[in-house]
């Protein structure tokens, strides 16, 4: 039997509620077929029968369906209707906005932003029973005070998250052997100042005749090989204000990404593609047809700026690489984030979903996902030397990565702080810095045109929905 068929729900949530659901995130009648089977079989006339949805790549899939085969072991009477979506995060939040407009979401579903599920109304206070919980319930089970940080709003827990990851940097090995270029270190007290990074991406960028950009006669329209690549959605945008002693959101529901810290990083991060020439702009690696990853491998690309949940993925490329800590304008910071598993408000199998969601904050769950390279703990449990040995994989883990978690994730990260109504601000945020990715505006006239009010003008209103939810 296949993994999907093990977790098949056909009851916890009723045919007609999972069907239409089905409809509505885009399944059509592919679920029937399988409900069916699992009629043929026959179900336990006392089985429970829950649904969960999320995002990720493939490998993602693969490996939640790998956890929720222990889930099914341990809990025979529980049923899961995995409902992946693949793709993004961005892919997923329509789907999700969908079934829960449609009244047909699942039973547990992920979330990047707690804070707007929770202002919608649409979320289960899970704080009497977490800290009933014997396990999950104990002082120092979850990294603290970070956990309580992102998964509460006010004293009451709205949800768990379900690891930690953050951004590093990786490289491709023989590229930066070939020219002489000290691969950067895991220990944020060695990251790269932002002019070692700059030097070093140069060295690491070559036109098809052999030139870098600060030679006379580079091509910038015909390079061979790029030195970097940092990503300008929100998250790889926003370490670098950190870095440079600014902020993004703050839990008082303002962006401060118009303030001069912020501006100064935009720019300097926008200076890679227009000004130094040292990373292809968004359009360049459309044109070539290969992501990002498969540029490291196939060596187009020497360093890449990315998080950390896709060593799962580069892992699996079959060529010589490492990892090291972010360069920094002005301190070693990385952001630290992931998403938190939530239970519908009004399911109708509370007891059956805070089991899978106390399952899903579980070593138990944990462990297999940090294994494959794609999720950092959540446990300190994990990060002794006896819980790293659990976890750290050869063949994935690459030499000395230990140090991204016990020191980069522990001692120098900032939690990145979702606020109700981000997606909307984030939306503002990024077309207005459009033109400033590919050189049209400077960071400071984009921002200073009337966004940033715009954006808090969002939160404010967003605010108010989450104070209305939280009383």
């Amino acid at each position: 039997m296949s993994a999907n068929a093990r977790f098949v729900a056909q009851g916890g949530i009723s045919r007609r509620r999972f069907l239409g659901g089905a409809t509505k995130l885009g399944l059509g009648l592919a679920g029937a077929p399988l409900l069916a089977q699992r009629g043929a079989r026959g179900a336990l006339a006392d089985s429970v029968k829950i649904s969960m949805m999320g995002w990720g790549s493939p490998l993602e899939k693969d490996n939640v369906e790998k956890g929720l085969q222990k889930f099914h072991e341990l809990n025979p009477d529980i049923e899961v209707e995995w409902i992946h979506v693949p793709g993004t995060a961005a892919d997923y939040l329509t789907k999700i906005k969908t079934a829960l407009a449609g009244g047909t979401p699942p039973d547990l579903f992920w979330g990047s932003n707690l804070a707007d599920y929770v202002a919608r109304g649409v979320t289960m206070d899970v704080t009497d029973r977490l800290q009933q919980d014997p396990v999950l319930g104990a002082p120092d089970y979850f990294i603290q005070p970070q956990e309580s940080d992102r998964a509460s709003i006010n004293g009451k827990w709205y949800g768990i998250g379900s690891c930690w990851v953050i951004h590093h940097l990786y490289y491709n090995a023989e590229l930066l052997d070939k020219a002489g270029v000290e691969p950067p270190s895991t220990d944020p007290a060695k990251a790269w100042t932002w002019d070692q990074y700059l030097d070093n991406a140069r060295k690491l960028t070559l036109d098809s005749s052999g030139k870098h950009p600060d030679q006379d006669g580079f091509d910038a329209n015909d390079v061979e090989q790029w030195g970097t690549s940092w990503g300008t959605w929100f998250l790889p945008r926003d370490v670098l204000s950190y870095s440079n002693g600014g902020e993004a959101f703050t839990n008082d529901y303002t962006c401060h990404l118009g303030e001069q810290p912020a501006v100064e990083a935009i720019q300097a991060h926008a200076d890679l593609f227009n000004k130094h020439h040292v990373a292809p702009q968004a359009a360049t690696i459309t044109q070539l047809g290969m992501s990002e990853w498969q540029m490291l491998a196939s060596g187009k690309l020497a360093l890449l700026a990315d998080g950390s949940w896709a060593l799962q993925d580069i892992s699996k490329l079959n060529f010589s690489f490492g990892c090291g800590v972010l360069p920094m304008l002005k301190q070693s910071v990385t952001e630290a984030q992931a998403h938190v598993h939530m239970i519908d408000k009004d399911t109708d199998q509370p007891d059956a979903s805070w089991k899978l969601l106390s399952f899903l904050a579980s070593d138990d769950y944990q462990l297999g996902l940090c294994q494959a390279g794609l999720w950092l703990p959540s446990h300190p449990s994990l990060l002794t030397a006896d819980g790293l040995a659990k976890w750290i994989t050869p063949g994935v883990h690459p030499e000395g990565y230990q140090q991204l978690v016990t020191d980069y994730l522990l001692k120098s990260s900032k939690n990145y702080f979702y606020p109700a109504g981000f997606d909307e601000a984030d939306t503002l945020i990024t077309a207005a810095l459009d033109p400033v990715w590919i050189g049209d505006q400077t960071a400071e006239q984009a921002l200073t045109s009337g966004v940033i009010d715009d954006v808090n003008k969002v939160l404010q209103e967003s605010k108010t929905r989450l104070d209305a939810n939280t009383a």
